[in-house]
C-alpha cells in the first residue's frame, strides 16, 4: 500500500482509535499481524518526546527497509503529549528529508503544541477525519469502535461533574486527578490530556444546544495554556488543574 503523503498527525486518539491505526499500519507494511513484529516498524510512546527518541526517528528514517530487497514500506508511530524544541527540530529535519516508502504517524492531544514548521509538513486530522479519509471502519478492526466523545465515557462524566461543581469540590477533583496521574512512579499525563480535550468538546457542544452559550476567548486561552504546560515535564499537574478549576465557569445542569 502506498500513501499520497509521508506524514500524518492525528489529534486526540483514544485507545480504540489507536487499535485502528495499528491495523492500518499493518496494511501499509503488507503484513497480517501486529506491526510490532515487523523490523520495518518503530513505535515511540512518550509523554514528552526526547532528543534521544527524535534521534531514533532520524536513524529509522535513513535505514533501508528489511525484505523485498530493501524496497518495502517503513512506518513510525509516535505517541506523544508534547515535545521540547530540540526534539521538535530533530523531528522536523526527518520530516523535511523523508526517505522513499517511509511514513510517519504522530498522535498528540493538540497540534497546537507543535512548531508551525512541523505542521506545515504534515497532514493533520482528528481521529474521525482520519478514519473517514482512509475509509477505515469497524471491519478494519474486527469490531465496533467509539469515534465520538459521548456521555458513556468515564472522562466526560468527570468533566460534567467538574464543570458543575463548586470551587471546593473542584479542588478535591484536581488533587485526586493529579495524584492518579503519578501513581505508576512516572509521569503519565494521557488521562489529563483526555480530560482537557473532553472539557473543550463539552463546552463546544453547549454552543449547539444553548444558543446563548459560547466557548469564550478566555476559556479557550485557559485550556490552551494548561495543555501547553501539561506538555512540560516539570510543570505541577496539581497546580495546573487548580488553575483550571479557578478559571472555568461553574455550569449547572449539564
Amino acid at each position: 500500500m502506498k500513501l499520497n503523503h509521508h506524514a500524518y498527525i492525528i489529534e486526540k486518539v483514544s485507545d480504540d482509535g489507536l487499535s485502528v491505526i495499528l491495523n492500518f499500519i499493518s496494511q501499509i507494511l503488507e503484513i497480517e499481524k501486529d506491526p510490532h513484529s515487523s523490523p520495518n516498524f518503530l513505535h515511540i510512546k512518550s509523554n514528552q518526546l526526547s532528543v534521544d527518541e527524535a534521534g531514533k526517528l532520524v536513524a529509522f528514517n535513513s535505514q533501508k527497509s528489511f525484505g523485498q530487497n530493501g524496497g518495502g514500506n517503513k512506518v513510525a508511530l509516535i505517541e506523544i503529549n508534547g515535545a521540547g524544541h530540540q526534539a521538535q527540530n530533530a523531528l522536523l529535519k526527518t520530516l523535511e528529508e523523508p526517505f522513499p516508502n517511509t511514513y510517519f504517524f504522530i498522535t498528540i492531544s493538540s497540534v497546537s503544541l507543535l512548531l508551525s514548521t512541523i505542521k506545515s509538513r504534515v497532514e493533520t486530522y482528528s481521529l474521525a477525519e482520519f478514519l473517514e479519509k482512509f475509509n477505515l471502519t469497524s471491519d478494519t478492526t474486527g469490531g465496533g469502535i467509539g469515534l465520538e466523545v459521548n456521555d458513556s465515557t468515564v472522562s466526560v462524566k468527570i468533566v460534567k461533574h467538574f464543570l458543575g461543581a463548586g470551587l471546593a469540590e473542584r479542588m478535591e477533583i484536581a488533587k485526586k486527578m493529579a495524584e492518579d496521574a503519578g501513581k505508576e512512579g512516572e509521569d503519565d499525563s494521557s488521562k489529563l490530556f483526555q480530560f482537557l480535550h473532553d472539557i473543550e468538546i463539552t463546552l463546544k457542544n453547549l454552543e449547539k444546544i444553548k444558543l446563548n452559550r459560547h466557548l469564550s476567548k478566555d476559556e479557550l486561552k485557559t485550556l490552551i495554556t494548561v495543555r501547553e504546560y501539561f506538555a512540560d515535564g516539570g510543570a505541577s499537574k496539581k497546580i495546573l488543574l487548580e488553575y483550571l478549576a479557578l478559571k472555568l465557569p461553574i455550569l449547572k445542569n449539564l
